[in-house]
């Protein structure tokens, strides 16, 4: 599975930055998120299942677990790349709160400057939260859930909180009041959309479709996010609340191999978003299509 995963997410994500990438979608700031978490994504599933994939199909051994810096190195860049990728995510959800508000200055906060800006606040305060991994994480531990993992009782508790509230919870909880916002903006423009006489119908038309598009998207991703994440969420919750308490050797092999089922599942939503976007965004499949005629008017000549 974790080969299929790898794959199809690698396939998936250098054609989403294809796709967004493209004149026609590129200069709005939501698509720039998706952008900056397509190359995210590509590089978490790199670093984060190429290791296990190649330990389970090629039967090579996972250096990660016994090189304390690759250890260290790898999940750094998992964390980070996973955190600001839930963030990024959160922007969007923001600025389609924005960009569907009647208030015009609302509406001209969504911008790629403020985007990129944000884009790298999120980066500086990510790299600075899991800096710590180069302190906390050793390989070759025993008694652990995987073998390069936590080496104290304190670094144990602060990462399971930390992954579980940082790239998780908050960042869905923004996403879901954002979306709820945006919903509620969607409706008070259709019911004044009738008041719009002097502008290009056509126009208007197109540019809400393209929107809804966006939104939709976004949504999809959202629900993708939120159903593959919360499990390891609750899974984190549950060994910070049980950290203290005796358990049989039973129940250890038993909290590893769910805990290893659990941290799979989160690399589903980093290979997923290109054949969500396909199936749920007509601007998406409309700019995928130009793109591959392009490429194939290309070939031909």
């Amino acid at each position: 599975m974790s080969m299929i995963i790898l794959i199809s997410g690698i396939v998936g994500n250098i054609l989403n930055c294809l796709v967004f990438t493209q004149r026609s979608i590129r200069s709005r700031p939501c698509v720039i998120c998706f952008f900056l978490a397509s190359i995210l994504n590509l590089i978490a599933l790199v670093s984060g299942i190429t290791p296990r994939a190649f330990q389970s199909f090629f039967m090579m051994p996972d250096q990660t677990e016994t090189i304390p810096m690759f250890c260290k190195l790898r999940l750094f860049v998992v964390y980070t790349t996973r955190t600001i990728s839930s963030w990024l995510l959160s922007l969007a959800a923001i600025d389609r709160y924005l960009i569907s508000s009647s208030n015009i200055n609302r509406r001209q906060l969504s911008n790629i400057k403020n985007a990129c800006l944000s884009t790298f606040i999120i980066s500086i305060l990510s790299i600075l939260i899991w800096i710590e991994v180069f302190f906390c994480f050793d390989a070759n531990l025993i008694g652990t859930p995987q073998k390069c993992y936590a080496k104290s009782d304190a670094c144990r508790v602060f990462n399971d909180l930390a992954q579980s509230l940082i790239t998780t919870i908050i960042p869905s909880l923004v996403m879901l009041l954002a979306g709820l916002f945006t919903i509620s903006h969607v409706r008070d423009s259709q019911r004044t959309a009738p008041s719009l006489e002097n502008v290009n119908k056509n126009t208007i038309r197109r540019n809400r479709k393209d929107e809804r598009s966006l939104t939709l998207m976004l949504i999809a991703q959202v629900i993708l996010l939120t159903i593959f994440t919360f499990p390891q969420a609750g899974q984190k919750f549950y060994l910070t609340y049980t950290f203290y308490q005796i358990k049989s050797s039973t129940q250890r092999a038993l909290e590893s191999l769910l805990f290893n089922f659990v941290l799979l599942l989160t690399y589903i939503p980093s290979c997923m978003p290109f054949y969500l976007y396909t199936i749920t965004g007509t601007i998406f499949r409309k700019t995928l299509i130009t793109l591959f005629k392009k490429l194939l008017f290309l070939n031909n000549n």
